[in-house]
Protein backbone atom coordinates (compact mmCIF):
# COMPACT_ATOMS: atom_id res chain seq x y z
CA UNK A 1 0.00 0.00 0.00
CA UNK A 2 1.01 3.56 -0.81
CA UNK A 3 2.04 5.56 2.28
CA UNK A 4 1.55 9.12 1.30
CA UNK A 5 2.73 11.75 3.51
CA UNK A 6 0.39 15.17 3.32
CA UNK A 7 0.94 18.59 4.62
CA UNK A 8 -0.34 18.11 7.34
CA UNK A 9 1.21 15.71 8.41
CA UNK A 10 4.76 17.12 7.76
CA UNK A 11 3.59 20.05 9.44
CA UNK A 12 2.71 18.50 12.55
CA UNK A 13 6.05 16.55 12.67
CA UNK A 14 7.82 19.97 12.53
CA UNK A 15 6.18 21.26 15.33
CA UNK A 16 6.61 17.71 17.43
CA UNK A 17 10.17 17.35 16.39
CA UNK A 18 10.39 21.25 17.12
CA UNK A 19 8.81 21.01 20.54
CA UNK A 20 10.82 17.57 21.34
CA UNK A 21 8.23 15.55 22.02
CA UNK A 22 10.21 12.27 20.89
CA UNK A 23 13.73 12.03 20.28
CA UNK A 24 15.63 11.65 17.01
CA UNK A 25 16.18 7.92 18.02
CA UNK A 26 13.13 7.31 19.40
CA UNK A 27 11.45 8.82 15.73
CA UNK A 28 14.21 6.39 13.72
CA UNK A 29 13.84 3.40 15.73
CA UNK A 30 10.52 2.98 16.50
CA UNK A 31 8.09 5.32 14.74
CA UNK A 32 9.29 5.62 11.62
CA UNK A 33 9.40 2.10 10.81
CA UNK A 34 6.12 1.31 12.70
CA UNK A 35 4.47 3.90 10.49
CA UNK A 36 6.08 1.93 7.10
CA UNK A 37 4.69 -1.14 8.50
CA UNK A 38 1.59 0.78 6.64
CA UNK A 39 3.19 -0.09 3.19
CA UNK A 40 2.15 -3.90 3.89
CA UNK A 41 -1.11 -3.38 3.79
CA UNK A 42 -4.66 -3.46 5.69
CA UNK A 43 -5.72 -5.66 7.44
CA UNK A 44 -1.84 -5.77 8.40
CA UNK A 45 0.02 -8.75 8.56
CA UNK A 46 2.02 -7.08 11.65
CA UNK A 47 0.84 -8.24 15.09
CA UNK A 48 1.28 -4.94 16.64
CA UNK A 49 -1.82 -4.23 14.59
CA UNK A 50 -4.11 -6.63 16.73
CA UNK A 51 -3.06 -4.14 19.62
CA UNK A 52 -5.87 -1.71 20.55
CA UNK A 53 -3.07 0.16 22.55
CA UNK A 54 -1.17 0.50 19.30
CA UNK A 55 -3.62 1.14 16.42
CA UNK A 56 -6.95 1.25 16.43
CA UNK A 57 -10.25 2.97 14.66
CA UNK A 58 -10.41 6.90 15.23
CA UNK A 59 -13.50 7.46 17.31
CA UNK A 60 -15.76 11.02 17.99
CA UNK A 61 -17.05 12.86 20.33
CA UNK A 62 -20.43 10.12 20.53
CA UNK A 63 -17.73 7.40 20.85
CA UNK A 64 -18.96 6.49 16.99
CA UNK A 65 -15.90 5.17 14.62
CA UNK A 66 -15.06 7.71 12.05
CA UNK A 67 -15.03 5.68 8.66
CA UNK A 68 -11.92 5.41 6.91
CA UNK A 69 -9.87 7.00 10.37
CA UNK A 70 -7.59 5.68 12.24
CA UNK A 71 -4.85 6.11 14.80
CA UNK A 72 -1.52 5.08 15.64
CA UNK A 73 -0.56 4.85 19.21
CA UNK A 74 3.13 5.05 20.91
CA UNK A 75 3.06 5.40 24.98
CA UNK A 76 5.96 6.92 27.16
CA UNK A 77 7.66 8.78 24.57
CA UNK A 78 10.41 11.45 24.71
CA UNK A 79 11.78 13.04 27.82
CA UNK A 80 8.11 14.04 28.70
CA UNK A 81 7.10 10.41 28.51
CA UNK A 82 3.80 11.42 26.44
CA UNK A 83 1.49 9.80 25.01
CA UNK A 84 1.86 10.61 20.91
CA UNK A 85 -0.73 9.52 18.52
CA UNK A 86 -0.49 9.76 14.47
CA UNK A 87 -4.07 9.98 12.49
CA UNK A 88 -4.21 8.16 9.92
CA UNK A 89 -6.72 7.69 6.63
CA UNK A 90 -7.36 4.62 4.40
CA UNK A 91 -8.83 5.33 1.48
CA UNK A 92 -9.19 4.22 -2.12
CA UNK A 93 -6.40 1.61 -1.65
CA UNK A 94 -3.66 4.49 0.31
CA UNK A 95 -2.58 5.70 3.73
CA UNK A 96 -2.65 9.35 4.13
CA UNK A 97 -0.11 10.34 7.09
CA UNK A 98 -2.56 13.03 8.72
CA UNK A 99 -1.75 14.78 11.25
CA UNK A 100 0.80 13.31 14.63
CA UNK A 101 -0.37 15.65 18.18
CA UNK A 102 0.31 14.24 22.00
CA UNK A 103 -2.24 13.33 23.69
CA UNK A 104 -2.72 15.27 26.80
CA UNK A 105 -6.58 14.51 27.52
CA UNK A 106 -9.79 13.44 25.94
CA UNK A 107 -10.92 16.65 24.73
CA UNK A 108 -7.15 16.72 22.73
CA UNK A 109 -8.03 13.82 21.08
CA UNK A 110 -11.46 14.53 19.76
CA UNK A 111 -10.39 17.67 18.94
CA UNK A 112 -7.95 15.89 16.34
CA UNK A 113 -10.46 14.13 15.86
CA UNK A 114 -12.87 16.26 14.60
CA UNK A 115 -9.78 17.76 12.07
CA UNK A 116 -9.23 14.11 10.49
CA UNK A 117 -13.38 14.10 9.44
CA UNK A 118 -12.17 17.12 7.91
CA UNK A 119 -9.26 15.79 5.98
CA UNK A 120 -11.12 12.63 5.19
CA UNK A 121 -13.37 14.48 3.06
CA UNK A 122 -10.73 16.55 2.15
CA UNK A 123 -8.68 13.71 0.69
CA UNK A 124 -11.86 11.94 -0.71
CA UNK A 125 -12.27 15.06 -2.86
CA UNK A 126 -8.23 15.04 -3.91
CA UNK A 127 -7.78 18.55 -1.75
CA UNK A 128 -4.79 17.87 -0.06
CA UNK A 129 -0.90 18.73 -0.60
CA UNK A 130 0.92 15.65 -1.12
CA UNK A 131 4.82 15.92 0.28
CA UNK A 132 6.23 12.67 -0.58
CA UNK A 133 5.85 8.70 0.34
CA UNK A 134 7.11 6.66 3.09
Amino acid sequence: MDVLITEWALDSYLNLKHSRAFTDAEYKNTIRPNAELLKDGMPSPHPQFQNPKFWGPATDMAKKTIQCGYKMKWHNVGSGKVQLRLAVVILGGKAFLCQGYVKTNDFVDKREMAKLKIRIRDIGRGHYIYRGML
